[in-house]
């Protein structure tokens, strides 16, 4: 169903886009010293609004169609009323602006009186001093009606918006990705050829088929719970340890990694080394905290002090480098911090992610390492979104300096300013296309988080399709940027009243009609206007791919942890000497004969899923096991394998953690198809459930470690897997 607002402007014959601010840069310019403060003002609470109705939209139930419905026009009428306010800000530079912003308001509104006002005070006399005052409150009134009528179901008895723990109380009802409804995106009515209507559409059919029977994503992890990107706002885009998990679900990836993932995570550009949702999303940081090791590399000297606070008690599998990363010396460094770590050596294909935000040399950086053959699983890299794919635009001079990396004076237009007021701006971060070619054509990307992009290596993506391939890189682009719904919306952190996004339109690069050389043409004259000159080039950087002066030999170490038992004093997610007991006790009671085994494995195993976070529960398994204890890791697994050939889990009420622990094991993640039967034979997707999924866990582990390690500890490895011989409830009792 179209969304209300392009219904109605269909019926009224209008068409929704209209370049605001207008084409006429010099007039614009000139608008500046005028009208700008008003203009950037109420535009500024405009966009908090829009933000507000998105994050109640993101909350609300399947069953509340009538919320949602109001919510969604809530945030039609805020994105007219900014189109209007724009057009009233520049009529002298575009006078036909407001009368096409006015049609906009000619639709069934809840607030049908205040949209008459503000009808009435846009069209008067433009003239009139006080004209556009009055026009832009007059907006002002009709759009803030607008907005207590679409959220007054969140209201308080006050009237006024829930406080923020009266919304995180809402919050914990968090709407699933597999609710029946997709996301919000940005008025397809408002954008260029109502090109966003396709970023509503399932993903291209399959060969013979005559529609789509397959969302985007419909689902996220265990229990299909949507993931909160960097934009704090429900996505169908993977997170990246679920886009892990599916990897290492596929035939590829176990041909190629036999050992499953490394659990080694580089993160260029770490920050406070903080864990968070929204703005703050840090993946790998992420990653450090369910136990993987790595390497992080911090060039503000000021964050030193929260960074060793969040990340220093992972020290030595988690190295801190606290310095800038540069393009000429990346690899070495890597090398050098890498070899500090104890354990297994990561070799450079083995890196599960590389993750950079640097602020400027992303790309850069990316290259000199591709150069340098570094192939990690997945490049999480930071990225200019507002530049289409074809458009490669690089950074560069004085923008890509260490002193501008630490500064954090980033506006919400991904740009820099100068100090000085009414200034080019330097750019800020590489397109998506820079980051392509830096990649190479080993990789594909996978989607874009707003001002992220994702890329994995191909050689092990087959796990992803059919989705991976059934998007073009530009439709991928519009998915996650041009047709989000805040692409071009001043977010909350960001009070920049001079934002690019007040200087130029950048929904007109959007434009499906354009052809290559108009694009190319409409971003040269945006460059040559607003960005200072010699920050840019459509050129990559010249690096050479010769190894450096000095390499550092791998260390290669038998995987062997120094406390093999795990019965050391330190801070432990999980409760490993009771685990070891019970496990002890469970393979007493199997050998002796004595007491109900299935009752003893059944509780030991409840017990110990129940104590895992749901949402995600097999990969937090996997990677805190790796970090805490491995062997402990993996005699659990094999605990669990044990429980899961036994069947007497399913529809059990009395283990319901077992259940919905084992049946996500079902599910491709974080693909759910509508017809799974076409997929069963799939040459993609290597078998799942908890018997297949288990058992990869449990081969990787034994390939991982030296059998003497095993043999000294005292974990039962090798009694355990004599537990699952198919000829075991046969031997004698008291065997061995």
């Amino acid at each position: 169903m179209l969304p209300l607002l392009l219904t109605l402007l269909v019926l009224y014959g209008a068409s929704g886009f209209h370049a605001c601010p207008p084409a006429d840069s010099a007039c614009v310019a000139e608008v500046r010293s005028s009208a700008w403060r008003l203009w950037a003002e109420v535009d500024k609470a405009l966009s908090q609004r829009i933000y507000e109705l998105l994050t109640i939209y993101d909350w609300i139930p399947k069953e509340e169609l009538h919320s949602r419905q109001k919510a969604l026009q809530g945030l039609e009428a805020m994105e007219v009323a900014k189109q209007l306010l724009c057009a009233a800000s520049f009529v002298r530079c575009d006078p036909e602006g407001v009368n096409h912003g006015v049609k906009l308001l000619q639709m069934d509104l809840s607030e049908r009186e205040a949209a008459q006002r503000a009808e009435e005070a846009c069209t008067a006399d433009v003239s009139a001093v006080d004209w556009l005052g009055k026009c832009s409150f007059a907006i002002w009134d009709w759009a803030d009606a607008e907005y207590f009528i679409s959220a007054k179901d969140f209201m308080s008895n006050s009237d006024e918006p829930q406080t923020s723990e009266e919304s995180d109380r809402l919050n914990l009802r968090k709407t699933d990705a597999n609710a029946g409804y997709a996301a919000v995106v940005y008025p397809p009515s408002l954008s260029p050829g109502h090109i966003c209507q396709t970023s509503l559409t399932p993903m291209s059919p399959s060969p013979g088929e005559s529609k789509a029977s397959q969302p985007i994503f419909g689902g996220e992890a265990f229990g299909d719970v949507a993931w909160v990107d960097v934009s704090n706002l429900r996505t169908r885009h993977l997170s990246s340890i679920s886009l892990l998990e599916v990897l290492e679900n596929g035939k590829a990836f176990q041909e190629r990694h036999p050992f499953g993932l490394s659990r080694f995570a580089i993160n260029l550009g770490g920050g406070d080394g903080g864990c968070r949702v929204g703005h703050g999303l840090d993946p790998v940081n992420c990653f450090f905290v369910q136990g993987f090791g790595g390497v992080v590399f911090e060039a503000n000297q000021s964050l030193e002090e929260e960074l060793q606070s969040s990340l220093g008690h992972f020290t030595p599998d988690v190295q801190i480098v606290m310095e800038a990363a540069q393009a000429e010396t990346i690899s070495q460094r890597l090398l050098i911090a890498m070899a500090q770590r104890p354990g297994r050596w990561v070799e450079k294909d083995e890196v599960d992610i590389i993750k950079v935000d640097v602020d400027g040399l992303d790309c850069h950086l990316v290259q000199a390492l591709t150069l340098s053959g570094w192939r990690p699983k997945v490049w999480h890299v930071e990225i200019n979104p507002l530049f289409p794919p074809n458009i490669s635009l690089w950074p560069s001079g004085s923008s890509l300096g260490v002193e501008t990396t630490i500064k954090r004076d980033l506006t919400s237009a991904f740009s820099r300013r100068n100090e000085r007021e009414h200034t080019k701006q330097a750019l800020v971060g590489c397109s998506l296309q820079a980051l392509l070619d830096a990649a190479g054509s080993e990789y594909s990307l996978l989607h874009v988080e707003f001002e992220n992009a994702v890329l994995v290596r191909k050689d092990i993506s087959e796990a992803l399709e059919p989705w991976l391939s059934s998007r073009s890189v530009v439709q991928k682009w519009r998915d996650g940027y041009f047709c989000h719904p805040i692409a071009r919306v001043r977010l909350p952190h960001d009070h920049d009243e001079d934002s690019l996004f007040l200087h130029y339109d950048f929904r007109r690069w959007g434009d499906p009609s354009l052809s290559g050389e108009d694009l190319l043409q409409l971003v040269q004259a945006f460059l040559q206007q607003f960005v200072e000159d010699h920050t840019y080039s459509f050129k990559a950087p010249q690096m050479t791919s010769h190894p450096p002066k000095f390499e550092v030999l791998p260390v290669h170490q038998p995987s062997t942890a120094k406390d093999l038992n795990c019965d050391s004093k330190r801070r432990y997610i999980f409760q490993w000497p009771i685990i070891l007991t019970n496990i002890q006790s469970l393979l007493s009671s199997w050998t002796s004969g004595r007491g109900d085994v299935e009752v003893v494995l059944a509780n030991m195993v409840e017990d110990f899923i129940g104590t895992l976070n749901l949402d995600r529960a097999w990969p937090i398994f996997k990677t805190v096991a790796s970090g805490e204890c491995p062997l402990g890791g993996l005699a659990i697994a094999i605990a669990m394998r044990w429980r899961c050939l036994s069947n007497f889990w399913k529809e059990n009420p009395l283990f319901p953690h077992t259940e919905e622990f084992f049946h996500a094991m079902d599910r491709q993640l974080p693909l759910i198809l509508r017809k799974p039967k076409k997929f069963e034979k799939s040459v993609f997707v290597a078998p799942l459930g908890c018997e297949n999924l288990l058992l990869r866990y449990i081969q990787a582990g034994l390939r991982r470690f030296d059998l003497q390690a095993m043999l000294d500890s005292r974990w039962p490895i090798f009694e355990l897997l004599s537990s699952m011989h198919s000829w075991s409830e046969k031997w004698p009792r008291g065997y061995p």
